[in-house]
């Protein structure tokens, strides 16, 4: 599998402004935190193009919001909770074509925190960013099992941009 990264496109922040308002309406609670995350909300960083959202909640009872999430035609991969058990993973499908993923966690979580860290270091820092953008370039040439090798192959950079950060 080859992993398609594109120029930046101004109508990423667009779209998830879209994806959060729906979800805002499936999701009754007021403690929902919805941030858009991921390369897609770094202006002027190529990307894959799909959308990266992070919903942070503030109860310990994350299996609440799956049915919510499921019923605006997300798909749940319960599976990858066994890596990750702290986080519920969904994404959604147009012409079988993946348009957003959405990452559902504990708000005051260490996952939580971090990923807008990162996130906060890609917009604020161009030395960082163009790095990162240089290893998913050369990464996309490369062929992978799937998108979570592709995921798992950036880890040394993220944690060694993190290690920098403070966001415990």
């Amino acid at each position: 599998m080859k992993i398609n990264i594109v120029p930046y496109n101004d109508e990423w922040p667009l779209l998830f402004e879209t994806i959060k308002k729906e979800i805002k309406k499936s999701i009754v609670d007021n403690d929902v935190i919805i941030e858009h995350i991921g390369s897609t909300s770094v202006k002027n960083l190529d990307s894959k193009p799909i959308i990266d959202i992070l919903i942070g909640v503030s109860s310990n009872e994350l299996d609440k919001y799956i049915d919510p999430i499921k019923n605006l035609g997300y798909t749940y991969i319960k599976e990858y909770e066994i890596e990750i058990p702290e986080r519920r993973f969904f994404f959604f499908e147009e012409s079988k074509k993946r348009i957003a993923h959405i990452h559902l966690v504990k708000h005051n979580s260490r996952w939580f925190k971090r990923h807008l860290a990162f996130r906060n270091e890609l917009r604020s820092n161009e030395v960082i960013r163009k790095k990162y953008q240089g290893l998913k370039y050369s990464l996309s040439e490369k062929e992978w099992k799937d998108g979570n090798e592709y995921a798992d192959a950036k880890t040394t950079f993220i944690r060694s941009v993190e290690k920098m950060l403070k966001f415990d």
